[in-house]
């Protein structure tokens, strides 16, 4: 039998042991806080959230009329070769920041109004912000629409991007904006044979 006894822990040990968790539970708390950077990142383009967008124009007849429609409408008057200032208010409504990097305003092939270039982009909005948005559009095409065809325009696609990840999102306006076709007679180059100007030729 061993003579030999080991030394009772001092004071100092005793309390100094239980120091040796705090790297595990730091490097823990650590892990779980980068986790959660990692899931907000991910979700940043689906949790991003705007208002819906209030247009205006210049540069052609632009009217409200409420009682068209179930929301009401606005009308666009089309003046063949006239160039329009169409102003988009964007808000950012949701919790994280964002940046605007491009738009796309529709129509399909032809559209009786093109956007020709823009003044605003990129537009970085932080949570709550707002900015607004102006495209120029020119207005053409008719030859390949009748005298009743009419395009309506609901709202303006965005592409984005919220903690460096991409997004897209149809944002509505308050009102359609209509755009009617003219009548032969204010229409350069539209044919009485419908058959020689054809959008469904374009695509």
């Amino acid at each position: 039998m061993s003579l030999l006894l080991e030394a009772p822990a001092t004071a100092a040990e005793i309390v100094a042991a239980p120091r040796r968790r705090w790297p595990v539970a730091a490097l823990a708390a650590l892990c779980a806080l980068v986790g959660i950077v990692a899931s907000l990142v991910l979700v940043a383009p689906g949790a991003a959230s705007f208002s819906t967008v209030v247009p205006s124009a210049t540069g052609v007849p632009y009217v409200t009329v409420p009682e068209f429609g179930p929301r009401g409408s606005y009308v666009l008057g089309y003046e063949h070769g006239a160039t329009v200032r169409l102003s988009l208010p964007l808000h950012n409504s949701g919790r994280l920041p964002v940046t605007v990097t491009a738009v796309d305003l529709g129509g399909g092939p032809a559209p009786l109004i093109t956007v020709r270039g823009h003044e605003g982009l990129p537009m970085t909005l932080r949570p709550g912000g707002s900015g607004e948005l102006t495209l120029t559009i020119s207005m053409g095409n008719c030859r390949f629409y009748n005298e009743r065809e009419m395009q309506t325009y609901d709202g303006i696609r965005v592409e984005f991007s919220s903690l460096g990840r991409s997004g897209e999102r149809l944002l509505p306006f308050d009102r359609p904006i209509l755009v009617k076709s003219p009548m032969i007679v204010t229409c350069p180059d539209r044919k009485l044979d419908r058959s020689l100007n054809r959008r469904s030729s374009l695509l």
